[in-house]
């Protein structure tokens, strides 16, 4: 069947709203991703069961249960996928153990500054300067080791109902430093078994992995991750830039990589599948799929000159059309068997790609080349 040359239409610019609109209508979705344990913090497990309660069920009484934020279920054939946020009292506890790891590199600091003054001032016993500079020294050594035991005094609060009450000597920093660190790992494998437990007491289930992630960690991860995708944005607009030295057909190529990764973020929040480092891979690849269509339709447009414009954006389309629907349907099936045998990896990123290239089809060959053309045929009404 051969397709009309939609390019030639006379309103070709309005063309350019349909992946406007999905634009926005992804943005609004897009609010509903679920961050998974290794960007939001918290446990990520993967149960072998056959049981024939639903994931609402299931999540249901496991928020009861731990007194958590309603868990992500993924169920599949023979295996059930569960997300369990943070739990509040591990993060505030963790918050606590960094604060004191701080106070007590600069508690070590000012005793390294005290000691070095009083070395001097006996060389020199009737030096003002050394003695304020001891004497402040001391009082900062001081406050910290203050502030030491009252972070570890939070930090015990918070962890009491995992591990109970424990005394310490606020006069020793080293102890004070070993039971902050003892006290947030035996939580940590308290909590756990009681997932475990938990689990075991709602459903039946032969085997399991257990992943947990700090909430500061994955903060960390995150703020990384959103780095790289803006130092990546930045690179490609230096290099489109640099191809077509100019800015509409650069801004139009931007544009389509940035809505094709908008509506994976909208698809994601639809079937529910988690925003972390692996769904960021799938993100990172779709964004090298979606520049090379756009460069695709830019070069033919504006750096060949065999036949019209609409001709070569038509041509270019036959091409990236061909391409990306072997790319769909590759993924499609990667996307249907991870599905079925719940392969987070394969899950996450499959989706993120074919819902992310499904967009592509959209936006590069109603948004992007249609602006380009229109850019080209104005560029060359002005010679």
């Amino acid at each position: 069947m051969k397709i009309p040359n939609i390019y030639y239409h006379k309103n070709i610019k309005f063309f350019i709203i349909i992946p406007i609109a999905l634009m926005l209508v992804s943005i609004y979705l897009s609010q509903g991703i679920v961050l998974d344990s290794s960007l939001g913090g918290g446990i990520s497990m993967v149960l072998q069961s056959n049981t024939t309660m639903s994931s609402s069920q299931i999540a249901s009484l496991i928020t009861s249960k731990l007194n958590t934020p309603a868990p992500t279920i993924v169920k599949s054939t023979g295996t059930i996928g569960i997300t369990i946020a943070a739990n509040r009292s591990l993060s505030d506890a963790e918050n606590y153990l960094i604060a004191l790891y701080s106070y007590n590199s600069n508690y070590s600091a000012y005793i390294v500054n005290y000691t070095n003054y009083t070395i001097a001032l006996q060389h020199s016993p009737s030096n003002a300067t050394l003695l304020a500079l001891r004497n402040s020294s001391s009082a900062a050594a001081a406050s910290n080791l203050r502030s030491m035991a009252s972070s570890l005094s939070a930090e015990l609060a918070a962890l009491k109902p995992f591990i109970g009450t424990a005394s310490f000597n606020s006069s020793d920093p080293s102890a004070m430093l070993a039971l902050a660190q003892s006290s947030y790992a035996n939580a940590s494998a308290v909590y756990k078994n009681q997932v475990i437990s938990t689990l075991h007491s709602i459903l039946p289930f032969s085997s399991y992995s257990y992943e947990q992630v700090s909430a500061l960690q994955g903060q960390y991860f995150l703020g990384t991750v959103e780095q790289i995708i803006i130092i990546a944005f930045i690179l490609i607009s230096i290099v489109v830039l640099i191809i077509f030295r100019s800015i509409i057909p650069s801004f139009a190529i931007v544009f389509g990589a940035a809505n094709d990764m908008i509506v994976a973020l909208g698809a994601m929040a639809i079937f529910k599948i988690p925003m972390g480092v692996t769904s960021i891979a799938g993100l990172l690849m779709l964004l090298g799929y979606s520049i090379d269509t756009d460069v695709l339709a830019g070069i033919r447009i504006l750096k060949r000159s065999e036949g019209t414009p609409e001709d070569r954006a038509y041509s270019s389309f036959k091409t990236g059309l061909t391409m990306t629907t072997a790319a769909i349907l590759s993924f499609g099936v990667l996307f249907a068997v991870s599905l079925i045998e719940y392969v987070p990896t394969y899950y996450e990123i499959a989706g993120v790609v074919l819902f992310g290239l499904i967009g592509d089809l959209i936006t590069t060959w109603l948004g992007n080349a249609p602006m380009i053309l229109l850019y080209a045929k104005r560029k060359k009404r002005k010679i």
